[in-house]
């Protein structure tokens, strides 16, 4: 059942969400200018829960507008400059999530095959990434690939894998579909995805986004809440530091309740409401030592995935998720 509640009390979130996107059609960050491909994918998926189609649209066309020849983009963007100049292999990819997100919402296939030669580009371009031994690599500048494979990068590829396939069939490309094999627990637990052969267990986004992705088990859920969660307050970024941020506090929820531990996962959510500011929308984190919202920033994609756990646990669109995948 449709929680209506919840629906009106993110709607100001959305509309913070929607304050941040220029003319041009990029949501950026916050009103300092920054934009990268990946976080304004995450504030589409948003936006198409609330079906904004117009800001929708003008979003997809900026992405699709930043591709190259190769259907690739810049890492990130301040004012409109390159200040990464490099390509992350998870972020034009993403895009195929809110386009099915969107698909999932509304059915207008018309608009879904208008943008099949863009898919193509980009779904090509990622698979350029691809390593012989079956990882991908974490980016391209202009001196080759980066030698690190992130778990966090490959789980959003997977994602993003997925989401192509079940466009190529509602297209009609069944031809396109990536027949792939899927990651799974045990490949994710290769030294591979040691960053500079530095181990990244003490980051939480690398404990419970394969949860996303279907891998792993209840018990490697409740590991991760033994390890990161906090009490009363929400999900840790880094082991070690004081600090809950809810983008991830957000994607765990989702995770949480894909692998069907709803009651943890709401318990969450409604710690993650208590920080919505005056202005009704939320920070990126907090400092509970210090007792600060930290960094110094409010960012559109922390708003994003509050309003898809919100719609994970809620329903607040009433429709299939694209993230469920």
């Amino acid at each position: 059942m449709i929680n209506n509640s919840i629906y009106h009390d993110l709607k100001s979130a959305k509309d913070w969400i929607m304050s941040n996107q220029n003319d041009k059609g990029a949501i950026l960050w916050d009103q300092k200018g920054k934009w990268d491909y990946w976080d304004h994918c995450e504030c589409l998926i948003a936006l198409a829960i609330y079906q904004e189609w117009d800001a929708f649209d003008k979003g997809i066309h900026f992405c699709l507008g930043q591709l190259d020849k190769k259907g690739l983009v810049k890492s990130e963007y301040i004012n409109e400059k390159v200040t990464k100049d490099f390509n992350e292999a998870h972020h034009t990819a993403y895009i195929f999530l809110p386009l099915l997100q969107k698909y999932l919402i509304d059915q207008d296939l018309d608009y879904l095959k208008s943008f099949r030669t863009e898919i193509h580009l980009i779904y090509a371009g990622l698979r350029k990434f691809k390593r012989e031994d079956g990882f991908y690599f974490w980016a391209q500048d202009k001196n080759g690939f980066s030698d690190n494979s992130l778990i966090t990068a490959t789980c959003s590829i997977e994602l993003s894998r997925r989401a192509y396939n079940r466009i190529c069939e509602i297209i009609g490309d069944k031809d396109c579909i990536d027949a792939l094999e899927a990651i799974t627990s045990e490949s994710l637990k290769s030294k591979k995805f040691n960053r500079d052969g530095i181990d990244r267990s003490r980051f939480s986004m690398d404990a419970y986004y394969p949860l996303l992705c279907n891998c792993g088990k209840k018990t490697d859920a409740e590991k991760v809440l033994q390890k990161f969660y906090v009490e009363g307050m929400g999900v840790k970024c880094v082991a070690e530091e004081p600090w809950v941020t809810l983008a991830e506090s957000s994607e765990c929820v989702i995770a949480l309740f894909k692998i069907g531990m709803k009651v943890e996962a709401s318990k969450i959510f409604s710690e993650i409401l208590k920080y919505k500011n005056s202005s009704g929308y939320f920070p990126t984190g907090y400092q509970y030592d210090l007792d600060i919202f930290w960094p110094d920033e409010n960012s559109t994609w922390t708003n994003a995935a509050i309003i898809m756990a919100a719609d994970c646990l809620y329903d607040i669109s009433g429709k299939e998720k694209a993230i469920l995948l």
